[in-house]
């Protein structure tokens, strides 16, 4: 029977005391994870009772309760109860970290990406559609003051000009403030009336709130100011909060939130936003004035090893705020061209020449994905990093294409990735050679890079290798995703493993941070915080692996995914990569939990033995209900 997440999200919310008493609610990979106003209205007994709980911990200020793999949809079904949510897990305590020039950059690196990559989909949109005006209008279909022109335009351009708003909602819910809030002090940035003071400013007359001069600054199109206002909308709120009397908060506390948020935005934030966005472009593209095609080169050669740390996000403010402006962008968006095409010319070459028939397989969808859409995640660590040989053809490639390109001139229209059927937006209405020279650094992308790995060649995966089999005596082997000290998960520091309320499985304290797959098939879950992946083998084996003790209150810095829901992996394929010494220096524990969650469809869990184990080395069963399996009772 179909579990009933309305009537589970309705008793849980019940059972700690009402939505009214919930201040926050986040969920990991397994866990609801609330914070009470009052704990002691919450009913403990009442709340491990209800039908598709697994049990409850209270721990870091939490109230967990633990829902196993179906906690996203039970998160999903309390929302509309009236419970404030966050995902992105910033108001979950966490253990106070010393900042050092590290941490300050990750966390305004996580707070950008953060923010636009739920972003980049209306983005992409506007500038397409922007991108179809245009070709209208060269192909003389629509003329320039017809309506169908200037509609389009404008649809294209509604993501660029209301991105203030666009940015506040997101921004919002990366930082759990009040996203309503944040969207009205960012609308007053392009709201009609304020933007014709901007005007009258920016030609001389004083603009004045109160005695507080107001800059003239034009806020379309612009990112940073609705980002820094939404991180600062929290401690506005809880400064407000405090000096705010109870019987006035529900009319008094979101008025001088608003005044007090509105007055910092445009006279301090907006302003010193703006700067910093055009600094940060005229840094960029004053390299590009500077060293020319060589940048464009450079960035192409580099722009895989970017993707493969996020760093590739940085450049997404500037190349928005370019196009939106200019009309175009040329350096960054050319540079992907090589950089995309040439990691689908190397998978290319890698279906041709491997004898393992599931890299084949994936060696041809990544290339499909790289070529046709642009999309190179699957190619980058699908085929390149896992075999590294193909990497260096990418990265010579991307500088041989993006010289080409650069010397050409070719310049976006649109934020899409570069790809078969996004080419068209380095189109210039003005230079009707750019189709030849799109054209030729395609070309070049895809022969260089296919030559250049069949001529460096890559070690091969053997096929022994390349998948868990069923054995003999009807087990599925799984190998050990890490090196380190393995223990029985009874041992484990956290009671939802530890009484195996997720399944049977084993536990390993880590030598190093790489987390490879233990099998083949599948990736069903990367979460958020990058600190647990859910991987379905061939045979219907469901693996989580969740890397160290309540390290989601992390929110995933020490964490680097390798791989993305949906992904196909074989076994050894890296999955992500954990930074020990930072979880550590967070007094967490490293401690790495491998479990079977659906272990009542199986027979037994046959893990490995306490004591060193290594990948390939080391293998725990799984033992199917029809089979006779002679072993150890599992570790759990």
């Amino acid at each position: 029977m179909a579990q009933d997440f309305k009537k589970l999200a309705r008793n849980v919310v019940a059972g700690v005391g009402g939505a009214e008493n919930v201040t926050n609610l986040t969920h990991c990979m397994t866990r609801l994870r609330f914070i009470l106003k009052d704990e002691s209205k919450a009913d403990d007994a009442k709340v491990k009772n209800i039908p598709g709980v697994m049990g409850l911990v209270k721990q870091g200020g939490q109230y967990q309760v633990i829902i196993g793999n179906n906690v996203a949809a039970a998160y999903k079904e309390i929302l509309p109860l009236g419970v404030e949510g966050s995902v992105a897990q910033d108001d979950a305590p966490k253990e106070k970290q010393k900042w050092t020039p590290k941490r300050v950059g990750m966390t305004i690196l996580d707070a950008i990406i953060g923010t636009m990559t739920p972003l980049i989909p209306a983005i992409i949109g506007g500038s397409m559609v922007k991108l179809l005006a245009m070709l209208l209008l060269m192909t003389g279909v629509a003329g320039e003051t017809s309506s169908t022109y200037v509609l389009l335009n404008t649809i294209g351009d509604a993501s660029f000009f209301f991105l203030p708003i666009l940015v506040a909602v997101s921004a919002s819910k990366k930082f759990g403030t009040n996203t309503y809030l944040a969207v009205a002090i960012a609308g007053l940035m392009v709201h009609p009336a304020f933007m014709d003071l901007m005007a009258k400013a920016a030609e001389g007359q004083a603009v004045t709130l109160a005695m507080i001069p107001i800059t003239s600054v034009k806020y379309t199109y612009m990112i940073i100011p609705a980002i820094v206002m939404a991180w600062l909308l929290r401690y506005i709120e809880a400064g407000v909060d405090r000096i705010t009397p109870v019987v006035m908060k529900n009319f008094l506390k979101p008025m001088l939130i608003l005044l007090v948020g509105a007055v910092i935005a445009i006279s301090l934030v907006g302003p010193m936003g703006v700067w910093l966005g055009n600094g940060i472009s005229a840094v960029v593209y004053g390299i590009h004035g500077k060293l020319g095609w060589l940048a464009v080169a450079i960035v192409g050669a580099i722009w895989p090893l970017l993707v493969m740390t996020g760093m590739h996000r940085v450049f997404t403010p500037t190349i928005v705020t370019t196009i939106a402006e200019t009309g175009s962008e040329a350096m960054v968006m050319p540079s992907e061209i090589g950089a995309n095409m040439s990691l689908g010319g190397a998978s290319l070459a890698v279906a041709m020449k491997t004898k393992n028939r599931e890299l084949r397989q994936t060696a041809l969808a990544a290339a499909s994905s790289a070529l046709i859409a642009g999309i190179t995640e699957p190619a980058l660590y699908g085929v390149a990093i896992r075999l590294k040989r193909p990497m260096i053809a990418s990265v010579i490639t991307g500088f041989i294409a993006g010289a080409v390109a650069g010397l050409a001139g070719l310049a976006s229209h649109s934020m899409a990735a570069p790809g078969l059927f996004t080419s068209v937006q380095f189109i210039d209405k003005d230079n009707p050679t750019s189709i030849l020279w799109i054209a030729a650094v395609m070309a070049i992308s895809v022969v260089v890079s296919f030559a250049l790995t069949l001529i460096i060649g890559f070690e091969d995966i053997p096929v022994e290798d390349d998948e868990a089999d069923m054995t003999n005596d009807g087990s599925v082997k799984l190998m050990v995703p890490m090196t380190g000290m393995a223990k029985g998960l009874h041992d484990v520091a956290d009671e939802v493993f530890s009484k195996g309320l997720l399944g049977k499985g084993m536990a390993i304290d880590p030598e190093d941070g790489k987390v490879v797959s233990p099998i083949a098939g599948t990736v069903t879950t990367v979460f958020p915080t990058k600190h647990a992946i859910g991987l379905t083998d061939d045979n219907g084996v469901e693996v989580l692996i969740h890397v160290g003790i309540d390290t989601v209150s992390l929110n995933g810095e020490p964490f680097t995914a390798k791989v993305a829901a949906g992904d196909r992996v074989a076994v050894g394929d890296e999955l992500l990569e954990a930074d020990l010494d930072a979880i550590e220096a967070a007094g967490l524990s490293t401690t790495t939990m491998v479990v079977i969650t659906n272990s009542d469809q199986f027979k037994d869990i046959a893990p490995v033995a306490p004591g060193h184990v290594s990948f390939k080395e080391h293998v725990m069963e799984v033992f199917h209900h029809d089979k006779e399996a002679d072993t150890e009772p599992a570790m759990a």
